[in-house]
């Protein structure tokens, strides 16, 4: 009954690493980029740089640009080696390929390192003001596909596999003196299966997450991995046909040799064998923690077939020296895992809040709970057996009872091992977080006299409240002005009648704050800064727009179609909409509203504007075609347009969206 809950238990407890596991982000982290995310320059690129925490393979990436429709840019490059560091990956930008405009970088790479694929996007601007270009966040929080059960079940098959050959002449050498016990046979063959199917397996996971054919995939660096792994499994087969086949203690030799040796290879494909000064030694580190591990875990199914119809004298003997050997494994085990761990997960903060780091901490309660099962048999079992022959015989049955209990948690370790190498360390999620970049437009220029400059940021930048910091500093010298008041005065272009003014309030080295409800509507503001000093006044007039608030945007392009824009909405609501033909002159605004099941939303009202390449608003009528089903007749211009829509539903629920396009000439 006992081992029965034990068994549920740990069931239990697997569901829950795979759930946590989910949520895995990536383990090529990408750091930066250049152009920067949410920056803008002057003229196009002519090449797009990513930086990241991992090598990437750029044979088995791909990177593609879009332009503020949606549209992919022709012109990029393949992706390739970065100029200056093996983290880097570039693509060209053809020249022309990009005119002013917002862009896309939407990229896809495998790790060189683990083979591990990452997903993400940034966005500059080329030509644009930089308070018009937001960051997408994406650099912080690239995406990766969930550990894949393929991959998982391929990893706990070669660990399996690996640490039980392994063990076969460890535990040969120490515990059987240079032989196997009775039935040994079938459990080599079957650890040798276990391994194949397993390299196997991670092979197939990785063509299917890549998704590129095959001999792509085992052309690049994770390829080559995946045929070492395969060739040391193929050489483990060859050893075990000779322990098999002529038993020997050259033969036992030969199996330690090869597996040792099929464990380095494995190391080599992980994180502890990335760049770093230490990297020799968190290799070394890696392969003695995989060799004490083998030994330890994969020896428990050989001690179990030893106490399989042995005399008594045997038992007492191949047990004593099992937990002799034990020992010292556990030793190398937690020594070696603990200087892993450190460099791997970073902080106390990341072994909390990282799947990593928790996945981490599960992994650490079961080996505990390994270590406790391992401490009652060499403490109380093992010394039993060494009494009377009564003793003996009931110390035995606990310990056969005890190793096959061993055996389970070890199962669920190395499952739980197997999941924990599909996340990224947590000290690498660390390296490529940046702090969320400012909320906020900007605005800066200069009087007509050229005497002063002024630097305006608006935060967070849009409708409503904000916070106001002006920096006014001297033209030639860059020095702080020192001004006895500054005063903002906001005009909207769109509507003569909205005017208002804020007075701020002085501080240190020229900066003027103050907080205000001034943008009060969504559109371009002008505004004015008068700056007063002992001696004279002096305005300088600045031009801002204010910051859309994000949305949930998808974009479905064709060749000779409309792009279409899905807008995910509250409660389930998502609005489709698209320009029709997109190009200069007559168009058809069409927005149609869908419920969560694929109805349409019915609308009780509605009114839609739109924003020209100018700044100028203008409301755009709606012609009702059906429940939540909307066009609006438009002339348009070339360039950059902006529309936005605002509804009520039937219930009174309140709904607003925009989406911006540009109309080809």
């Amino acid at each position: 009954m006992r081992a029965r809950r034990l068994g549920v238990v740990l069931v239990l407890s697997a569901v829950v690493v795979v759930a946590l596991a989910t949520t895995a982000q990536a383990h090529a982290l990408l750091k930066r980029s250049d152009p920067a995310d949410g920056s803008s320059v002057p003229q196009a690129p002519r090449a797009i740089l990513m930086f990241f925490t991992e090598p990437p393979t750029p044979s088995l990436s791909v990177v593609s640009v879009l332009n503020s429709s949606g549209q992919t840019v022709d012109g990029i490059g393949k992706p390739e080696a970065g100029p200056s560091g093996t983290n880097e990956m570039s693509v060209s930008v053809a020249p022309g390929a990009m005119s002013d405009g917002v862009y896309t970088v939407t990229w896809r790479t495998v790790s060189k390192t683990d083979g591990h694929v990452t997903a993400g996007s940034f966005s500059f601007g080329v030509g644009v003001p930089a308070g018009a270009v937001r960051p997408t966040g994406a650099t912080t929080a690239p995406s990766t596909p969930s550990p894949s059960p393929i991959a998982v079940a391929g990893r706990w098959l070669l660990y399996w596999g690996i640490a039980i050959l392994f063990a076969a002449a460890a535990a040969g050498w120490v515990v059987f003196g240079w032989n196997l016990p009775r039935g040994g046979v079938p459990l080599l063959w079957g650890a040798w299966a276990a391994a194949s199917v397993g390299v196997l397996l991670m092979t197939i996971a990785e063509r299917v997450t890549v998704g590129l054919p095959i001999g792509t995939v085992l052309a690049s660096p994770t390829g080559h991995q995946l045929i070492e792994r395969g060739v040391a499994v193929f050489l483990a087969g060859a050893a075990v046909l000779w322990v098999v086949l002529r038993p020997s203690r050259a033969a036992l030799i030969a199996l330690a040799v090869v597996t040792a040796g099929a464990l380095f290879v494995h190391a080599q494909a992980g994180h502890a064998d990335a760049a770093s000064s230490v990297r020799l030694l968190n290799l070394l580190d890696q392969w003695i923690h995989l060799l004490a591990v083998a030994a330890w875990i994969g020896g428990l199914p050989w001690l179990l077939l030893g106490l399989r119809g042995a005399s008594p004298q045997e038992r007492r003997s191949r047990a004593a020296r099992f937990s002799a050997m034990a020992t010292v494994a556990v030793v190398a085990v937690v020594i070696t895992g603990i200087l892993r761990a450190i460099p791997e997960v970073g902080s106390l903060h990341a072994l909390l809040h990282t799947s990593f780091g928790q996945t981490l901490l599960i992994k650490s309660a079961l080996v505990a709970l390994l270590l406790g099962l391992g401490a009652v048999n060499k403490f109380r079992l093992v010394p039993a057996m060494q009494r009377d022959e009564r003793e003996e015989e009931r110390a035995t049955g606990s310990l056969r009872r005890s190793v096959g209990t061993e055996i389970v948690v070890a199962a669920l370790i190395l499952g739980v091992t197997a999941v924990l190498s599909q996340l990224p360390p947590a000290a690498y999620v660390s390296a490529a977080e940046k702090p969320a970049a400012p909320q906020q437009v900007t605005a800066s220029g200069s009087d007509f006299a050229t005497t002063v400059k002024v630097h305006l940021t608006a935060s967070p930048g849009t409708v409503g409240e904000n916070t106001f910091t002006t920096r006014v500093s001297d033209y030639d010298t860059g020095a702080p002005v020192d001004a006895q008041s500054v005063q903002l005065q906001f005009s909207f272009p769109n509507n003569p009648n909205v005017a208002s003014t804020l007075q701020l309030h002085g501080g240190a080295k020229g900066v003027w704050t103050g907080r205000g409800t001034n943008l009060s509507l969504d559109g371009p503001w002008t505004i004015v800064v008068l700056i007063q000093t002992s001696t004279s006044s002096t305005d300088v007039t600045l031009h801002l727009r204010t910051r859309l608030p994000p949305e949930r945007i998808t974009t479905q392009a064709a060749s000779g179609q409309p792009t279409i824009y899905t807008i995910q909405l509250a409660g389930g609501i998502s609005l489709q909409t698209y320009v029709d033909p997109g190009k200069a002159g007559p168009n058809t605004v069409h927005y149609t509203f869908f419920q969560a099941n694929g109805n349409e939303q019915p609308i009780a009202k509605a009114t839609a504007t739109s924003e020209s390449p100018s700044g100028a608003r203008q409301s755009i009528p709606l012609i009702r075609f059906s429940a939540g089903h909307f066009a609006a007749n438009a002339s348009l211009t070339a360039g950059d347009w902006t529309f936005f829509i605002d509804a009520t539903t039937q219930t009174g629920r309140q709904l607003s969206a925009y989406f911006q396009q540009t109309v080809a000439s």
